[in-house]
């Protein structure tokens, strides 16, 4: 069976056109991460949730070579990590402290 990489397979989703278009956006499952804070500040929130987003995508990969793969398992490319923002009841967005994210990977 071939890797899937959502990125070629998906690629109005993932590649997006110069000119804004309407995308039929099919359901899909993420692991995810909720947060608040300034994604720049290297001691918040926001670094630690990306460096476990990705350790777990990459466990999940790389579980094929173990004794137990999950049900349902495939071969896959990682996915671009992706994220949903937003204010705190604030809505002053300079003040980066108010944000309020979920990161993801597909």
């Amino acid at each position: 069976m071939e890797k899937i990489d959502y990125k070629k397979a998906f690629p109005d989703l993932y590649k997006p056109k110069t000119n804004p278009s309407a995308v039929e956006v099919p359901p899909m499952t993420f692991i995810m991460v909720d947060g608040k804070g300034n994604p720049n500040d290297p001691n918040g929130e926001y670094p630690a949730a990306v460096e476990l987003l990705y350790g777990l995508s990459y466990t999940i990969k790389m579980n094929k070579n173990g004794d137990s793969k999950p049900e349902g398992y495939f071969e896959y490319v990682v996915p671009p990590l992706e994220g949903l923002w937003s204010l705190d009841e604030d809505t002053d967005f300079k003040n980066k402290e108010k944000f309020l994210w979920t990161s993801m990977i597909r």
